[in-house]
């Protein structure tokens, strides 16, 4: 018996089936409890017909509840309602490794950023005694979020189902235990034991592992024939054709892994999931040293990475990667030295990652790690320089000194890595000249600190609460910035700091507009009166002219500066590429070098798909956009751009979807006005229109603007402009170049409004 849309079972409300199959259906269902959808799969009535059977599936998932594995879907209850018995799971939606299969195979990399999470999840079930027994390309989904997940440990086959938007869980559950003479599996992807009927074991799995891993590799599979008889046979009998022969690029230790996953007998496979997925790393970690590009190797770049607390007190965080951060930032204005960006280096802050797989990630030759205790007044530091190449140490060094000369300890660790860096990456000799030079160098790039210790750590505490991008950790970094100021009030560097935090509350409408803009530029010329060529008062001066002066020539000449001055630093790369899009400049390509820079930064891809998109370069834009999600997939605004590319794509159904998910209120209701108005649903697009402009008429006028625009609602859109202009609305800097804008375009008032904003031609 189908359920429809809407029927109740206890507490869940069906909404959609997502498949069926011989032995049950699977649905999408709200969970009223907890606000959100889950799957709901029913369970056929021979199962909970028989009492036998019943205890003997319930207890096998109790066990498959209990695996806990980000790539294995979680099973959350067994649940009975008006006399219907069903079991509720995580909800996956994307799209299936069948979906995948490509002629001549995938990538390399993409195969192994598929398989090594697949054998994970084998890892984590068969250390539970859980075995698959119907692993196949179907039976796994990567999310719109880039996870993979694999259905149904231990209790079904899954139906391959397609939404129409995209491909869902669809699961149907048939008997959890594999017995003598029983047949349970898909017959392409079956080990011998079980295609003859025998016990199966976690060694089955890794046959049928290889068979799916065999079929991405090549895009056929390793065992053909025209019926399921001859495939059997094929698997009982034949040897696969090589990989090496179908695919001229693959590493022979990968295919020799294949080759002893479909091995006839199990006790010639190999014989646990961790020795696969051990050997699989092995691999990429070759691959990732033979493919470091020629320029990492070739030249002086370095990743900093968080340093490890291991003060007493976790609230010391803020001091060990300020510390971190701080050399980072001397590193960055090194002429001839390349210095991943912030962004990206801590995204491996509390991970367990090789440096080569660091390496690879931020294309760099070396990475500094290291550790702070710090206890009172005295710290200790650990340092340790390592060529990416072959994990060997460069240079190493410790540290045990008070507060007070920790300037003295930054600057020894900042000079000896630029000698160390030339000395290996580049062959120069490491004598007194080389010494003399670097210090040079790093006195310069240290220009504007604090001369106090503790406007110092207040700086890396402000800092440190800054990032975290709410309205009450910006307040509280402001007031410890003032502490810092008033102990150190020629604290240049603090100065342009402040100038930024108070930049940033103006922008997010923390605080009123004028007001604090105005302090910002206070700080910012304080900064630079103290200190003219620090690259961090330019920068602030930037942002002041850009966001909120509209001054495009005073903002220019703010980030060239900066750039001049600190060309290692992907913060000033963003800023002024981030100019040259809101002016419709493209020379340079700012922002892609920042991507390249900063290859982990959610913000810096952002800002690419932004740029890609007004270029109607709608299928760049649409990767930048997921690039961002996939590093972080509850940022906001990103999900509200992504649907409005998939719609000038004509994929009008996923863009709702993604414009639905946006968390970001404001952006949510303009992606779903622009999307609903598109598919000609005039009542919802109304509806979410008027909902953001009576809620956000006085803090996103310009957003109100562009969805009239977007709508032909030409009088309108030139209304909230205006309301825009009035406002000083930050919005108003991409007025020129937004793509949601264009019907205004032949209207006489536009160049009129453009040349208003100083973007006129001739302007």
């Amino acid at each position: 018996m189908t359920l429809r849309a809407g029927t109740r079972l206890g507490a869940y409300e069906v909404i959609a089936l997502l498949g069926s199959g011989g032995m049950g259906e699977v649905y999408r269902a709200r969970d009223s409890r907890l606000g959100r959808d889950i799957a709901l799969k029913v369970l056929p009535r021979d199962v909970h017909a028989l009492p036998e059977r019943l205890a003997r599936f319930e207890r096998e998932a109790r066990t498959v509840a209990g695996l806990n594995h980000p790539n294995i879907v979680v099973l959350h209850s067994i649940e009975e309602a008006g006399g219907v018995r069903f079991i509720t799971m995580e909800l996956v939606e994307g799209q299936t490794l069948a979906t995948l299969v490509a002629p001549g195979g995938l990538p390399l990399q993409r195969l192994l950023e598929l398989s090594i999470p697949l054998a994970d999840a084998l890892v984590a079930a068969h250390e539970k005694g859980v075995v698959h027994r119907d692993l196949k390309p179907g039976n796994v989904m990567v999310t719109r979020e880039g996870w993979l997940k694999v259905l149904d440990f231990g209790l079904a086959r899954v139906t391959e189902t397609n939404t129409g938007l995209e491909h869902t869980q669809a699961a149907t559950v048939e008997s959890p235990l594999s017995t003598v003479g029983q047949l349970v599996g898909t017959i392409p992807y079956m080990a011998p034991e079980q295609i003859r009927g025998e016990a199966v074991d976690a060694r089955s799995d890794l046959f049928s592992f290889g068979a799916l891993l065999y079929e991405l590799v090549s895009g056929t599979r390793p065992f053909a024939g025209e019926n399921h008889a001859d495939v059997s046979s094929a698997i009982l009998r034949d040897s696969p054709p090589p990989l090496t022969s179908l695919r001229s690029d693959l590493p022979g230790e990968l295919a020799h892994i294949l080759e002893r996953c479909l091995q006839k007998n199990p006790r010639e496979r190999f014989q646990t999931a961790l020795d696969v997925a051990n050997a699989l790393r092995a691999v990429r970690r070759t691959l990732e040293r033979d493919a470091l590009p020629a320029k990492s190797k070739n030249e002086a770049s370095i990743a900093v990475l968080p340093f490890v607390n291991r003060s007493a007190s976790a609230d010391d965080e803020y001091f060990s990667d300020g510390l971190a951060d701080e050399l980072l930032n001397v590193l960055a204005r090194i002429k001839g030295l390349r210095v991943s960006a912030r962004t990206s280096a801590f995204t491996f802050k509390g991970k367990q990652a090789t440096v080569a797989e660091i390496g690879h990630a931020l294309n760099v030759a070396t990475v500094l790690e290291g550790s702070v205790r710090k206890a009172g007044s005295r710290v200790r530091i650990a340092v340790q320089l390592v060529n990416v190449s072959n994990s060997s140490s460069l240079w190493s060094e410790s540290y045990d000194r008070t507060l007070e000369d920790i300037f003295a300890v930054q600057d020894d660790i900042a000079q000896s890595v630029v000698k160390e860096l030339r000395r290996a990456l580049l062959g120069e000799e490491a004598d007194s000249q080389a010494s003399g030079e670097a210090r040079a160098e790093v006195a310069r790039a240290a220009q504007g600190r604090a001369t106090d210790p503790e406007a110092h750590r207040l700086l890396l505490l402000a800092r440190y609460l800054r990032d975290r991008m709410s309205s009450e950790d910006t307040e509280k970094a402001i007031e410890y910035l003032r502490q810092a100021l008033a102990l150190d009030p020629e604290f240049a560097l603090g100065w342009a700091e402040l100038s930024r935090a108070h930049s940033q509350a103006a922008d997010k409408g923390w605080v009123a507009v004028a007001e604090g803009y105005g302090r910002a530029r206070e700080a910012a010329d304080r900064a630079l009166l103290l200190e003219p060529n620090l690259a961090e008062g330019h920068a602030a001066l930037g942002w002041i002219r850009m966001g909120h002066d509209w001054d495009w020539r005073g903002a220019e000449a703010s980030f060239a500066r900066a750039l001049e001055l600190a060309p290692g630093d992907a913060g000033m790369l963003r800023a002024a590429g981030v100019l040259n899009y809101f002016l419709c400049r493209v020379e340079g390509d700012l922002l892609q070098r920042a991507v390249e820079q900063d290859p982990l930064s959610a913000g810096a891809c952002h800002n690419l798909g932004s740029v890609r998109e007004a270029e109607s370069r709608s299928a760049e834009a649409e990767a930048a956009y997921r690039k961002a999600l996939e590093i972080s997939p509850h940022r906001n605004v990103t999900r509200s751009r992504l649907a409005v590319v998939l719609l000038a794509q004509g994929r009008g159904g996923e863009a709702l979807a993604e414009a639905m998910r946006e968390p970001s209120e404001w952006a949510r209701l303009r992606a779903q006005a622009i999307v609903h108005h598109a598919l000609g649903h005039g009542a919802e697009s109304d509806a979410a229109q008027r909902e953001l402009s009576e809620k956000h008429g006085d803090d996103c006028a310009f957003q109100v603007a562009e969805v009239h625009a977007a709508r032909g609602e030409v009088d309108a859109a030139f209304e909230w402009l205006e309301r825009a202009y009035a406002q000083r609305d930050g919005g108003l800097t991409a007025v020129k170049v937004s793509p949601r804008l264009r019907s205004l375009h032949g209207d006489r008032r536009w160049n009129v409004f453009l040349k208003r904003m100083g973007l006129g031609i001739g302007d």
